[in-house]
C-alpha cells in the first residue's frame, strides 16, 4: 500500500523536483542527489505528509535542501550550465540567441533577493499556482501576489540592463 502510494507520487513529481534542483544548483549530479534525498525523506515521512499539500511539501523540502547544498559549497555565484558549452561544430544563430536569452534570464533570476527568485521559479518557470508557492514559502497568497509583482518588475529591469550592455 505504502509502496503504491509512493510510486504514484514519485512518478507524478520526480521530473519537477529534479528540474527545480537543477535550476537552483546548476549541477546535474547534485540535482540528482537532492532529488533522491527528497524522495527518501518523503518515504520516511509519507504518513505524516498531507496528500493535498504534497506538491508544496516537495517543493519546500527541495528548495531547502538546495540552499543547504549551496551553503556547504559556499558558492552563490552563477555556475556555468553544461548545456551552454559549445561543441566543436558551430551552432545555428537561433540556438545561440536562445542560449544568450537563457543565460540572461538565469543570471537575472539569481540576482533577485529571496523570496523573489523562488517565486519566479515556482510560479513562472515551473508553472505552479500561487497557492502552492504560498504554501511552499510559508507566505499568504496576498503576499505572493505582491511579491510576485515586485519580482517580475525587478526582473524586467534587470533584463533591460542585460540587453542594453
Amino acid at each position: 500500500m505504502k509502496g503504491n502510494k509512493f510510486n504514484k507520487i514519485l512518478e507524478e513529481h520526480q521530473q519537477r523536483i529534479y528540474s527545480l534542483a537543477l535550476y537552483i544548483l546548476r549541477d546535474k549530479h547534485e540535482a540528482e542527489d537532492i532529488t533522491q534525498d527528497v524522495f527518501t525523506r518523503l518515504w520516511n515521512s509519507l504518513d505524516q505528509v498531507d496528500i493535498l499539500k504534497m506538491s508544496a511539501w516537495l517543493s519546500t523540502v527541495t528548495r531547502n535542501a538546495c540552499i543547504d547544498k549551496l551553503r556547504k559549497r559556499k558558492e552563490f555565484s552563477q555556475v556555468e550550465d553544461e548545456h551552454q558549452v559549445t561543441k566543436d561544430h558551430e551552432e545555428p544563430a537561433g540556438n545561440l540567441q536562445h542560449q544568450q536569452l537563457s543565460s540572461w534570464l538565469s543570471n537575472a533570476i539569481s540576482c533577485l533577493k529571496e523570496p523573489y527568485s523562488s517565486l519566479i521559479m515556482l510560479c513562472d518557470v515551473q508553472q505552479n499556482s500561487q497557492s502552492i508557492a504560498a504554501q511552499s514559502l510559508n507566505l499568504t497568497t496576498s503576499q505572493v501576489k505582491v511579491y510576485l509583482h515586485r519580482a517580475r518588475r525587478e526582473l524586467r529591469n534587470l533584463l533591460k540592463e542585460y540587453t542594453h550592455e
